[in-house]
């Protein structure tokens, strides 16, 4: 499990990288049609600090990061991994570790002390080995109707 010495991790910009990294990220947001991730990418990136960092070895995109800063009162400031994906010619290389380091670096030098990100079941040993723990919190969720199509009223 070595990291190929011409690894190399760099932060993506939107317009310019989607093409590259939408096939990456549609190994996990199997939802997301490119335009929607493309539409998606710049809006995070311009309103919450949203940023994609990719995994490179020589011109191919070996695997996507995707994190955003984030405050709350209960957690302080944080560092909130919403995606991690390598693709799967390139599993188990180390190429998730290094993203994985390269973030948490990259917190530190934010001042920002903890990270989070949510995880699926088969990867928790993963991030387990890495010194991740999972913590208490139970992700909910409500899908709202649009304004006006409430049948309530």
């Amino acid at each position: 499990m070595s990291v190929s010495p011409e690894l190399r991790i760099a932060e993506c910009i939107p317009g310019v990288h989607d093409g590259l990294l939408y096939p990456i990220i549609r190994e996990l947001r199997t939802e997301l049609d490119q335009a929607t991730f493309e539409a998606r990418w710049l809006y995070q990136s311009q309103f919450f600090q949203y940023r994609l960092i990719a995994a490179w070895i020589g011109e191919q995109v070996t695997a996507v990061m995707g994190l955003r800063p984030v405050a709350t009162l209960s957690r302080g400031r944080f560092l909130h991994i919403d995606d991690l994906v390598v693709h799967p010619q390139f599993r188990r290389k180390g190429i998730g570790r290094a993203l994985l380091h390269w973030a948490e670096a990259d917190a530190r030098q934010a001042g920002i002390g903890s990270v989070y990100l949510d995880s699926r079941a088969d990867a928790l040993e993963f991030y387990r080995q890495l010194g991740y723990i999972a913590h208490g919190s139970v992700l909910v969720r409500k899908v709202l109707k649009p304004a006006g199509l409430d049948s309530d009223a």
